[in-house]
């Protein structure tokens, strides 16, 4: 049975564990005593030196019935900033920060949920098939960490990743692309208040190219956005440079392909009005992918949720996961919502029913057959 205590210190603790993107050292470390504690072999890669951070990807294995498939779960080490000096507590039924930090249930749920999980079944005693665990490094950077992570290092049919909001129960079956673009407008010096004429502003160009884009909800699969734009200078000179960066997602391709055309589109043909020029780049940060409702690895999920009660809901996100990179390499790969709520912002929290309900669906899977 899921110790309601146990697994809320544990989720506490991790959330005290400073572990911002590329700064996982202290987690990844926390995590490798209670994994060897569990009784798991763990080895880390060198994720962290391709990816600029100071802890690579933990790869876990606990012994079990070799003639048992493994079961594989994944979760993130890092959370979005502000993520460092995080002061957790239980506030009656939920678990909050103090407001000044996000919490880190995603993905310190997920993280607690599996090693409770372990917990309730190493002690129980018996027969479990073997148990693979990753736990990535910089998932929170268009997912750095799993990004260069070897498969290899696995053997189980199919994955299974702890790190989605919503109410436990919920199963992803669709999930998007997603594209960055960064766009440098380049124009023309004059100055300002001699000569303004002989000018090309490249921050009106920016200006009108995004004022001809589409943005933000473009219909039930596709988003689109502009995160940033800047350029810098005294008043009294026309800008000749200015720089814009945004992106697009889609769990259709074809919608993606077509509306990212749209988008250079406008950018293109607000430059050439203006007389100047834009340089655009385009990288794909993850792809798409899509499950049916029957896939194996979709079953067993549903299978162990109806088991415990829990109504089980499929649905698409418009989040990446590792699952993108997983399932992009072959491995069918699933994500499972957490229970947490308001995630990446400072208003994070995670009902205590909804972590304890995670746990009990992680063992339930492990016990599925």
């Amino acid at each position: 049975m899921v110790d309601e205590r146990r697994l809320v210190t544990t989720f506490l603790e991790l959330c005290s564990v400073d572990s911002e993107p590329c700064r996982e050292r202290l987690m990844a470390d926390h995590l490798i005593a209670l994994l060897k504690k569990l009784g798991f072999e763990v080895v880390e890669d060198d994720a962290g030196g391709k990816t600029g951070g100071n802890a690579g990807n933990l790869t876990a294995r606990l012994a079990g019935n070799e003639d048992l498939a493994p079961v594989l779960f994944c979760c993130h080490m890092d959370r979005v900033v502000p993520g460092m000096g995080v002061k957790p507590r239980r506030e009656g039924d939920l678990l909050v920060g103090d407001g000044t930090t996000v919490l880190g249930a995603d993905d310190a749920s997920g993280l607690a949920a599996i090693l409770e999980a372990v917990a309730v079944l190493t002690a129980r005693g018996g027969d479990h098939p073997p148990i693979e665990l990753v736990f990535t490094v910089a998932e929170e950077l268009s997912l750095l960490g799993s990004g260069v992570y070897d498969l290899s290092r696995l053997s189980a049919p199919y994955c299974f990743v702890l790190d989605a909001s919503g109410s436990v129960g919920e199963i992803v079956l669709r999930a998007p692309e997603h594209v960055k673009f960064r766009a440098v407008f380049h124009g023309c010096k004059a100055h300002a208040g001699f000569v303004p004429e002989q000018g090309i502003s490249a921050i009106q160009m920016a200006a009108a190219a995004i004022g001809r884009m589409e943005l933000l909800r473009i219909d039930v699969d596709t988003t689109a956005n502009i995160g940033s734009i800047s350029a810098s200078g005294p008043t009294n000179i026309v800008p000749d440079r200015c720089e814009i960066l945004g992106e697009a997602r889609s769990v259709d391709r074809g919608k993606l392909e077509r509306h990212l055309k749209r988008l250079t589109g406008a950018m293109e043909q607000a430059a050439s009005e203006f007389g100047g020029k834009v340089e655009i780049t385009l990288t794909t940060c993850y792809k798409t992918y899509t499950h049916s409702e029957e896939a194996p690895v979709v079953q067993r999920a549903a299978r162990a949720a109806a088991a415990l009660g829990v109504p089980v809901v499929f649905k698409a996100t418009g989040g990446g996961s590792d699952a993108n990179i997983f399932n992009d390499r072959g491995l069918p790969t699933v994500v499972l919502s957490c229970g947490y709520q308001k995630a990446h912002t400072t208003e994070e929290s995670l009902p205590v029913d909804q972590l304890v309900r995670l746990a009990q669906w992680t063992l339930a899977i492990i016990e599925d057959r």
